[in-house]
């Protein structure tokens, strides 16, 4: 341990380093005045100092502040040696910088003892001094990180401006970074996509996900594909990509040219909510399936949730951080609090939400991430552009016997050869759900002869699955053929599915059907995606038409 001895008497120096010498303590230098003590402090770095408090060119009183300023972060003992016994004098040397003082004449062991206590104090204040020059070290790294991250984010994790007017939305993140994520696109013919999610956790570990969802949204909303492709899509990637203890809670909409016509996808969020223009719950679209990330491919579902609403009606989705936000005495906010408020005020804006919610909760910090997103049902053929298209026609048969219908779903192939035609990818999500549609009416009802009128309860729906696989697999002799005509003078795309099944009546059947029930809206559905619909035959025909 280096000790500065700071006295302008030789024998009182004298005596202190026989003392210290004798206790272990050889490293040892002594200074004559306070201007020698200020100048061999600056070259030797004193770990502690003796300083006498009555010397001739500046007293201890003068020094010892002097001392403290020359030193680092790190604490420097210094003791007083003084003949002064004065309360005042002794306030004095602790309040100029001194750290404790000892009388002369010198007693060895009050000295030795004074000493070792302060060296255990400086080598805790070293030791701390270290640590925090580490922890500096590890903020700054952090912190630059964190700003080539932000930088990477800000680049990577666009979303569409012109859209701005039709979504009201904000987002409200626990720490730097948001585990939640907020995505919008327009669609190649007009409409638009977006995507409300939220990883497991919150923080850099929940946001990385952002990025790799993030190219992969805007890139299948610009091809047009349907909400169903592009979750399969995110979850394939996820599967790989994030650990087994993390996953992709999503919601994706599709909103079609009109503004009014909805699919879509909710695995594993709060339920979307569509009120009408007098802030009634009219539609909940609950999830239905697992969050992304964590199935694989052949155990996802396909299940589209499909609505027609009304201008006017308003679809309001939220991230479980919202609902579950907590006031001072643990009372969860829930969705039926947003339902309220939304009844109370039918135009209440998001920002407006957000205010109610920090009330609630009387600025309580969140826990989790918070996002909410609004829209308003209004037409979208603002955002409807024309698209070149291939000026060469084309005629595509696609004929399945039964063992090809047995193989497995064409639709995806069937979609994915007429799309890579140049200008068709605008129909991409229509015209895989009209295909999907009339290809599974055409095996179900036409070659398989199933009731869709079993799907009256969950039993029947169980039922009615059972069935299918029992037909499907005892099937021989059957035959499905799909025909596709591109006529680009027309810009029209005729698609003609017949099968071998004896037909329906196909009028009857459109006047039953209801969308409140579980089954028969096929009809509807396939009539509001395309431009014409008609039956043919005995009704194991259908012919549909789209203007490209």
């Amino acid at each position: 341990m280096r000790i500065l001895i700071v006295d302008d008497d030789s024998l009182n120096r004298f005596l202190l380093v026989h003392m210290l010498e004798q206790n272990g303590y050889l490293d040892c230098y002594e200074a004559e005045s306070g201007h020698e003590a200020l100048s061999l402090a600056k070259r030797i770095q004193p770990e502690l100092v003796l300083l006498d408090v009555m010397m001739e060119d500046m007293s201890g009183f003068e020094v010892a502040p002097l001392l403290k300023a020359q030193t680092d972060e790190i604490y420097l003992p210094i003791i007083f040696i003084t003949a002064l016994d004065d309360e005042d004098s002794l306030v004095r040397c602790l309040d100029v910088g001194g750290d404790d003082f000892v009388a002369k004449p010198f007693n060895k062991t009050i000295l030795a003892a004074k000493i070792s206590a302060h060296a255990r104090t400086r080598e805790l204040s070293k030791k701390s001094f270290e640590q925090n020059q580490q922890l500096k070290f590890y903020r700054n790294a952090v912190e630059r990180e964190h700003k080539i991250v932000e930088h990477i984010f800000g680049n990577a994790v666009t979303n569409d401006a012109k859209l701005l007017p039709y979504l009201d939305f904000k987002l409200l993140p626990a720490t730097d970074f948001n585990g939640d994520l907020l995505l919008f696109s327009a669609g190649p013919s007009g409409g638009l996509y977006y995507l409300v999610g939220d990883f497991t956790g919150h923080g850099l570990a929940a946001a990385i996900g952002a990025l790799p969802v993030s190219q992969a949204f805007h890139a299948m909303a610009s091809k047009g594909l349907s909400v169903f492709e592009m979750a399969a899509t995110l979850n394939e990637t996820l599967l790989k990509l994030l650990p087994g203890d993390m996953f992709f809670a999503a919601a994706i909409v599709h909103v079609s040219l009109c503004g009014t016509r909805l699919e879509i996808w909710n695995s594993g969020m709060p339920d979307l909510l569509l009120f009408n223009a007098q802030g009634e719950v009219v539609e909940r679209f609950s999830s239905q399936h697992m969050a992304l990330g964590i199935l694989e491919a052949d155990e996802m579902g396909k299940e589209i949730q499909r609505y027609q609403s009304t201008l006017g009606d308003r679809l309001l989705a939220f991230s479980d951080g919202v609902i579950e936000i907590m006031d001072p005495e643990q009372n969860m906010l829930s969705e039926k609090q947003i339902e309220h408020w939304v009844a109370a005020q039918a135009n209440v804006t998001v920002t407006e939400l957000f205010e109610r919610i920090t009330q609630f909760s009387q600025n309580t910090n969140p826990s989790d991430d918070l996002t909410c997103v609004s829209y308003t049902c209004q037409s979208l053929l603002a955002l409807e552009h024309q698209q070149t298209i291939a000026p060469i026609p084309f005629h595509l048969t696609f004929e399945l016997d039964a063992s090809a219908i047995k193989e497995g779903d064409p639709v995806q192939s069937v979609v994915n050869m007429v799309c890579s035609q140049t200008g068709m990818y605008a129909l991409h999500a229509r015209l895989f759900t009209v295909v999907s549609e009339l290809y599974n009416n055409a095996l179900d009802h036409g070659v398989l002869k199933l009731d869709s009128g079993l799907k009256h309860s969950p039993d029947g729906f169980e039922t009615y699955f059972d069935l299918r696989m029992q037909r499907l697999a005892q099937l021989s002799q059957a035959e499905i053929t799909m025909t596709l005509t591109f006529e680009p003078v027309k810009r029209s795309l005729i698609i003609l599915v017949r099968d071998s099944g004896p037909g329906f009546d196909y009028q009857l059947r459109l006047k039953q059907a209801s969308l409140e029930d579980c089954f028969g809206r096929g009809i509807q559905l396939v009539a509001e995606l395309t431009d014409s619909v008609r039956y043919l035959d005995a009704g194991n025909a259908v012919e549909v038409m789209f203007n490209v």
